[in-house]
């Protein structure tokens, strides 16, 4: 299968699925306990990895698939959302941008090195 034909949507629904993430971290910035909230994001973020996992970006996957072990880490009440886990997620989500920015215009993830990042999410969880 040529990948390349879906390329344009998945472009379009990841910069969609972005958007949804941004907004719904705003909110859940102001009302931490939302557990609808957390259930959206977790939700997004499992979009977001399934497409990148089909499209072969594997950075992005990865950094979508630890966002999602923290936000079921959440889900299970093992984390409580504070100031620490709310910047986590906006740092994946700015992680993300700069991959979708870099598939968009040169058609691959780019150079972006998520380890830290995601090294970050994994202690947080231990």
């Amino acid at each position: 299968m040529d990948l390349n034909q879906f390329m344009e949507i998945f472009l379009e629904e990841s910069s969609e699925h972005l958007e949804s993430l941004n907004n719904s971290l705003l909110e859940l910035e102001k009302t931490p306990g939302d557990r609808k909230l957390v259930d959206e994001i977790f939700r997004v973020s499992h979009t977001l990895k399934g497409m990148a996992g089909t499209m072969g970006f594997n950075k992005m996957a990865e950094l979508t698939h630890e966002m999602e072990n923290m936000l079921d880490g959440i889900r299970r009440s093992n984390l409580t959302v504070d100031t620490a886990v709310i910047d986590l997620l906006f740092e994946c989500l700015d992680g993300l941008q700069v991959y979708v920015n870099s598939i968009a215009n040169e058609g691959i993830e780019g150079g972006l090195d998520t380890t830290a990042l995601v090294n970050r999410i994994k202690k947080m969880l231990n």
